[in-house]
Parts: structure tokens; sequence; C-alpha cells
């Protein structure tokens, strides 16, 4: 029926003496063609510092002159504020000098185990000496008795003879039990010693513990950064906040030489997303910049509540004119494909509004084909579907072309 309308119109306009050239507008072609097209992702995003420490008090006490402010470069290691705790320093002090004490103890029992050594080393010596004299008793007493025998001595000899030797093992039972009495000695001296050091090691490790303590009233920065927060001055009460975290940092320290910029990449695109892929990041607040880098990370799973997956980028910011919470939007690669495209401005609507087409030159004739799209990266649009590679479909045209009109094609 349009057709034919449109033919009606042609003839009637062409007895009033209208050219056939007007009827038949002149047009541009193009064909679709295989080319590799990328597939993007643009998402809002936002821009933080690489890491961000609170720092809180570990120990109580008031706060003296704080030597940082907000927005100045510090150093991993420097201090920032120093606590007073006078209580734990004469604390510290106390076992300090508990700590010598025990050490004192240690020598005095090292001391008595040497003397007890000395003791076990002079009972046995006196055992030999003891020995070898029961030993020449023995051998004058055996002489005597024999002498006896043979009458050439008394039985007077003979019993003052077996006096002796009855004296000497006497004299040598009574060392070896002093031995054993000094040996002791020597282990209840060695246990001693054990006691003490044991004491000692005890009482250093508390000391260790107390001085771990007192530095932590000096509150340093983790990292070298820039402080972003500062909640504390000169004679404010600090408490011991590190447990509960019921008031505010007395610090937060920002890494801001290197910038980490988030973004959370909604499902349909986050199943090609990988690390690596190239990205553009363009912040509002510094209009003409564009800042390149790459996936750095992803979070390997999709929020359960937004299904969407977080993608950071890292960006050398040496100069600092990216701001930490600065708002910017990223634009990942996430595929590069071979597909059917045409030019962007090949593909239109039909009257509707609700369906996608291509003016298809069919015979010098205009044919509305219906088209599905994929992606388009603002210059060629993917072709799913309408189109063939050979098919000849208007470009460039502004104007509304009617479904069987006659045109005109320039040569390309």
């Amino acid at each position: 029926m349009k057709i034919s309308s449109t033919r009606t119109l042609l003839s009637a306009l062409a007895a009033f003496g209208v050219s056939s050239a007007i009827s038949a507008p002149a047009v541009k072609t193009t064909s679709p063609q295989v080319a590799a097209i990328k597939r993007t992702t643009s998402q809002p995003a936002t821009a933080r510092p690489f890491y961000t420490a609170e720092l809180y008090a570990k120990v109580a006490g008031y706060a003296a002159e704080p030597t940082a402010d907000i927005g100045d470069i510090v150093k991993a290691g420097q201090e920032l504020v120093k606590i007073d705790v006078p209580e734990m320093q004469k604390a510290y002090e106390r076992s300090v000098a508990e700590a010598k004490r025990l050490e004192s103890d240690v020598a005095r029992a090292e001391a008595a185990q040497q003397v007890a050594a000395a003791q076990v080393q002079q009972a046995s010596a006196e055992i030999q000496k003891s020995e070898a004299q029961v030993a020449a008793v023995q051998s004058e007493f055996d002489r005597v008795n024999g002498l006896v025998k043979t009458g050439v001595v008394t039985g007077k000899v003979k019993d003052e003879a077996e006096n002796r030797l009855r004296a000497a093992k006497a004299q040598l039972a009574a060392i070896k039990q002093s031995l054993n009495v000094a040996k002791a000695n020597a282990n209840a001296a060695a246990a001693e010693v054990a006691a003490a050091k044991s004491a000692a090691t005890v009482a250093a490790k508390s000391l260790e513990e107390m001085a771990t303590l007192i530095g932590y009233a000096s509150i340093k920065a983790p990292f070298s950064g820039v402080i972003t927060q500062r909640n504390v001055d000169h004679g404010d009460l600090v408490s011991d906040s590190a447990k509960t975290r019921s008031d505010k940092p007395l610090y937060v320290v920002a890494k801001t030489d290197v910038i980490r910029v988030s973004a959370e990449i909604p499902e349909r695109d986050a199943v090609w997303v990988r690390k690596g892929h190239a990205a553009e990041i363009r912040f509002p607040s510094l209009p003409g910049k564009t800042f390149e880098g790459r996936v750095a990370r992803t979070s390997g799973s999709l929020d359960a509540k937004t299904r969407s997956l977080t993608v950071e980028v890292d960006l050398p910011n040496k100069e600092g004119e990216i701001l930490g919470n600065m708002f910017g939007t990223m634009v990942v690669s996430v595929k590069r494909n071979a597909a059917l495209v045409v030019p962007a401005g090949s593909i239109r609507f039909d009257l509707t509004g609700s369906e996608k087409i291509a003016y298809v030159v069919r015979d010098n004739a205009i044919a509305h084909v219906p088209v599905t799209t994929g992606m388009d990266d603002g210059h060629r649009i993917e072709i799913l579907s309408g189109l063939k590679e050979g098919d000849r479909i208007v470009t460039g045209m502004l104007g509304r072309l009617n479904d069987g009109q006659q045109v005109t094609v320039l040569a390309d």
C-alpha cells in the first residue's frame, strides 16, 4: 500500500512537471564490515587513598604538644604526638630496680653453687687421701698380726695397730658422708640458681612488656603520607580507646602518592573484566584530563545486593592533584570482538520509536530492515541480526526515507 501511494504521488508530481530527480533523492551508501570493535563499560568511580590508617591511643595519659597537623606530609615512623604517662614510667623504673635485684640474686646463687662445687671437690680429694691412709694402716695391721702369730711382738702391739685401723676407717666413712652432704648442697645451689634465673627472666620479660607499652605513648605515622584528620590538642586526656574505638582517632594518615580508583561493574559486563584490562578515568573537577591505567584488582565476586563487581585501578598521584573521595568516571575496555559493524549514523528508529531499522537499498528502492544491535563505541555499531556483508545501507542521511521510496545512489 505504501509503495502504491508513493508511485501515485510521483505520477502526480510528474504531471505538474516536477523532475523525477527530486522524487528520487541522492543517497550515499556503505556496506557492513567485519571489524574489531572494543567493548567498554563506563561506570561512576571514586578515588580513595591507597592506604588510610586511623591512629588510636593504646595507653592513657595527657597529650603533649602535637607535632603534626592536617595537610602535613609525614614520613613513616615520624612522631605525631607524645602522651605523658608518669604512672607507667614510675612502674617501669620500679621494674628496672626489681630486675637488677633479681640479677644480683642470680649472681649470689651462682657464687653459692661454686662454693658447693668446691666443697664436693675437696671432699672427693680427702676421700682419696683417707682411702690411701686406710690402705697403709691395713697393711701395717696385717704385718703386726703376722708377727704376733710368730711370737715376735706382743698382743698389745696388735691391739694398737687394730685401733689405728678402726680410726682410719671411721675417718674415711666420715669423709664420705661429708661428700654426700656437699653433693646435696651443690644440687640445692644449682636449683637455687635455676630459680633465680627463672625469676630474673620473668622480670626481664615484664620489663620488656612495660617498655613496649611505654613505646605506645608515642603516636607515630605507620607509613609515609598526609595527615587528613587531627583530633587531639595539647593537654587532652587521652584514653585507651584502641579496644572500644568509642572515640575519634587521634590522627588519620592517608597514603595519597598512589590513588585507588574503584568502580562497581554491573553483572552484564563483570564477566568480561580481567586484571590488566585498560581503563580511562576522568574527573569532572579536573576537566580536560584523562588518566590512563589498568585494572589492578577485582573483588572476584559479585556483591549480593547490587550484583556488581568491585574493580580498582591504581593511579600515580605524586603531585597530589587527585584528592581522596573525588568523584569520577571509569571506562574499562572489557573485550575486543571481531563483529559485523556499521557506522553509528546508519541505524535509525521506525515511526513508533520502538524498533531499530536500517535503510537498505535494493533495486534503487529503500527497504526498512529491522536490526538487532550490540556494542556501540560511539563510532561503530555491532549488528547482531538483520544485515549481512554486501548489503547496501544508507549512511549520512539526515532526513527520513519511506519504505519503497526510489533513490539515486551516489558513487563511492
